[in-house]
């Protein structure tokens, strides 16, 4: 009887421990795949993003190609015309050229209003394939079984197969034409056309300049596209097919919306939208992307369908996996437990009592050992692998610990854990050690150009370009954003870890490519030498090793090595800083002003205001040196309010004197853009002066844009009703764009002293120069070039119609009596 009862405890006992096992398994499995399901979907979700985005950027690119190539088109036929300069044999020579190095287009052409071009139309009837009866221009260069070949446009008074020269003509503005046929020598070709109309200095209608894309090669194209196993299709602004990538036959058919879907209209706009809907014959349910191409002031858009079940493969092989294991694990489950009603094993449930005790106490080493071939085997198998993926996990969290995730690179705390260690163990070393702290240059400017991934994958490469520098001799380290740390163990001279300080400079500076585009970045080393390992040498090394590297920043792409006197550089720091509140109370600011000189007439017109420091101590201050500690503690707030007071108070005192009036420049900050009240301010100090508004100009730099574009768009219209002139300085350094002309409200185009660096003897040069000069002019703004020392670029600026100069070969930067002066001696000189 006794062994009865315990057989029915024991029974009892299994088939509970059993349904805990099968219940824990369950969960343990619905949590995981309900994980996975999640994690599939939204990595497939990341993936189709990215694919989408790959295949938009090349087409993209060549869109916004082919709008510069016509963009260069206009601009040059309207200088020849301007230049009366007109050549048609040239111009048709330029749109075969224009062709050849442009395979994504079909074709270019012109067409001019009668005598429109050259006023000689009655010399050209029918002279040359391009020329129609009247002797029109109306070149037409076309690409026919790979040949490029030149005829004359046809159709394009006809409003309906001549909409690409009528809506233009009729809108005086760009216009991307929706698909249409056209007969290329009785082939007939499906197409669209992107078209700039060219108008004179009086707005009047000269004619157009367009390219032909033909929806074949973008059909051909899209099909090749398969994402996650779904597919594409571009749609054109007016909701045509342009291309599909499942029905080709729909191109330049209307656009067919889905059931259970939101109206078109509500998904274009300027953002990428996505989401689920049921899609068409028989694919279930969807991911739909869609994406704005943007060409000019136009928009396609391209949508990207793929099949939800493609989204969850790995998902689905999970699942069916998980029901098998699942189905067998009951089967098993079931056999044991009827094997153990008879079997009971007591030592081994022994065993498992005492391994897990030893677990709860940290015993992180116990093994669970039952070799039973049943489930306490089982049981004990998954005990032992829960321990070590328990240690896995804490090693992977020691890992993440000590090193940076992106690079694998050792971290700051792994730095400081390695210094505690040699200190704490005593070892003598041969030698010295030393430590370089890299900091690269300009890399905030680099990367505010570049999206996160390549950021990130620039540092990457940095990093392992120094490990592969450092070599086994070293340690390296990253201390965060664009700073590593490489330390040099055991170095008997100094020209070792000089050497490897230079490999390091080196291998940097060497061009990195991202996405096909070329980066060229330098880095400024501090290094620091010492002998012995103490607790307070790990920081003691990192403080000397910046400010040494603070010391290489001035010059950058340089090693610098620390010295009880490179102190000093953050103690003049640390005076100016302290001195500016003062300086500025005690009036040991100055301004100075450089004369703005007109090309046309030798005469003054205006003048830039360019702040001075006299300090007591320090003697003369370069604005390098104190303008960016004034941005970094805010004080250029007040003192930039004090430079446009000083010069308006300047301006008046000048209209007391009676000298004519003219227009004063004063540099402003990004930081003070972020102000809210400076429209507010600006008026208020103009009002205050008594002078008028249009009397001061702001110059600006691009930089201002980096940090909430909108809000300072609005505040530059707000300054532009109030009636101050804007200007946008140094133009044509760093990563100058064209685009910024189109939106800023800008007066004057400041180009920077690098425009005309070497000008002289660079024709190339002098073709940038003048296009930009073009441009310019085009959007009625005044160009400005400074820098200008020498009669020659004189010349040269003034060849090529810029408004003004700027530079010493006139003047330099004098005080305000002297500036009078001056402009009083050119008053009478130009009488």
């Amino acid at each position: 009887m006794l062994r009865k009862i315990r057989l029915s405890i024991a029974q009892k006992l299994i088939f509970s421990l059993g349904l805990l096992v099968i219940l824990s398994f369950a969960i343990l499995v619905s949590t995981h795949l309900i994980k996975l399901y999640e994690s599939n979907l939204r990595e497939s979700e990341l993936l189709a993003q990215t694919q989408t985005m790959a295949y938009i950027n090349p087409f993209s690119k060549s869109m916004d190609q082919t709008m510069a190539m016509l963009e260069t088109l206009k601009a040059t036929m309207l200088q020849m015309d301007k230049d009366h300069m007109q050549n048609r044999e040239y111009i048709v020579e330029l749109l075969q050229q224009v062709l050849s190095r442009n395979p994504e287009v079909l074709g270019v052409y012109t067409l001019w209003e009668p005598n429109a071009y050259d006023g000689k139309d009655a010399l050209y009837r029918n002279k040359n394939s391009y020329d129609d009866a009247t002797g029109r221009f109306i070149p037409y260069t076309v690409r026919k079984d790979d040949t490029i070949i030149v005829l004359a446009l046809e159709d394009y008074e006809d409003k309906e197969k001549g909409s690409y020269y009528q809506i233009p003509k009729l809108t005086k503005s760009f216009s991307l034409i929706e698909p249409y046929s056209y007969d290329v020598e009785d082939k007939s070709i499906l197409m669209t056309s992107l078209v700039l109309p060219i108008l004179d200095e009086q707005d009047q209608f000269l004619g157009i300049v367009g390219a032909d894309i033909s929806l074949e090669s973008v059909q051909k194209h899209i099909e090749t596209f398969r994402p996650l196993g779904g597919y594409a299709n571009m749609i054109t602004a007016d909701n045509k097919y342009l291309a599909n990538g499942r029905n080709p036959e729909l191109v330049n058919f209307p656009y067919r919306l889905w059931s259970n879907y939101d109206e078109l209209e509500a998904m274009k706009g300027t953002k990428p939208q996505f989401g689920y809907s049921q899609g068409p014959s028989g694919d279930g349910t969807v991911l739909r992307i869609f994406y704005p191409i943007p060409i000019h002031n136009v928009f396609w858009y391209i949508e990207t369908v793929i099949p939800k079940k493609n989204m969850l493969s790995d998902y689905y092989k999970s699942l069916r996996e998980s029901i098998l294991i699942t189905g067998l694990a009951l089967l098993f489950m079931t056999i044991v437990m009827v094997l153990l009603v008879r079997k009971i094993i007591l030592v081994n449930i022994h065993k498992v009592v005492q391994a897990t005790s030893a677990v709860a106490i940290g015993n992180e080493e116990m093994q669970l050992s039952i070799h039973t071939n049943d489930e306490f085997e089982f049981m004990a198998n998954h005990f032992n692998n829960m321990l070590n993926q328990r240690k896995e996990a804490e090693h992977l969290i020691e890992y993440q610990s000590t090193h940076d995730l992106m690079t694998g690179l050792p971290n700051r705390y792994a730095y400081h854990r390695y210094m505690e260690g040699k200190a704490a163990a005593g070892i003598m070393i041969k030698g010295y050690f030393t430590l370089l702290f890299i900091d690269l240059d300009r890399f905030k400017m680099i990367n505010d150009t570049l999206d996160l991934a390549m950021g990130d994958q620039l540092l990457r490469q940095v990093a392992e370009r120094i490990v592969r520098a450092v070599g086994s001799g070293g340690r390296v380290f990253r201390f965060g954003g664009d700073e590593y740390i490489a330390l040099l163990e055991n170095i008997i001279h100094l020209h070792q870890a000089t050497r490897i300080a230079e490999e390091i400079l080196s291998v940097i500076s060497e061009p990195i490519r991202l996405k096909d585009r070329m980066f060229y970045i330098s880095a400024s080393i501090g290094m620091s030498i010492h002998h012995e390992w103490t607790p307070a040498t790990a920081d003691q090394l990192v403080k000397e090793a910046d400010i040494a590297m603070y010391v290489a920043k001035k010059e950058r792409n340089t090693c610098k090595i620390y010295s009880p006197s490179m102190n000093d550089v953050s103690k003049r720091e640390l005076i100016l800083e302290n001195s500016m509140l003062k300086a500025l109370e005690l009036g040991q600011f100055m301004l100075d002003y450089q004369p703005k000189i007109d090309v046309s007439t030798g005469s003054i017109f205006g003048a830039e205001a360019l702040i001075r420091w006299k300090h007591p101590e320090l003697g003369m201050v370069s604005p390098l040196d104190f303008i960016p500690i004034a941005e970094k503690t805010g004080f250029i707030i007040p003192l930039g309010e004090w430079v446009l007071y000083t010069a308006c108070r300047q301006l008046s005192e000048w209209e007391r004197m009676g000298l004519p009036p003219l227009t004063v420049s004063v540099n402003m900050s990004m930081i003070q853009f972020q102000q809210k009240q400076i429209v507010h301010t600006i008026e208020h100090i103009i009002s205050d002066a008594g002078i008028r508004p249009e009397l001061i100009e702001l110059e600006i730099t691009e930089s201002i844009f980096m940090d909430n574009p909108a809000h300072t768009l609005k505040i530059l219209h707000e300054l532009q009703q109030l009636g101050v002139k804007l200007s946008l300085d140094d133009f044509g350094t760093g990563y100058s764009s064209l685009s910024y002309l189109q939106n800023i409200p800008l007066h004057t185009l400041k180009l920077d002293k690098s425009f005309i660096s070497g000008i002289v003897n660079d024709i190339k040069k002098q073709m940038i120069f003048k296009s930009v000069i073009v441009i310019a002019h085009n959007l009625n703004l005044k160009v400005v070039t400074e820098g200008v020392e020498t009669q020659e670029e004189l010349r040269v600026i003034r060849d090529h119609k810029c408004d003004a100069v700027q530079g010493y070969i006139f003047s330099p930067p004098v005080q305000a009596p002297r500036f009078a002066q001056l402009y009083l001696e050119h008053l009478k000189e130009n009488a």
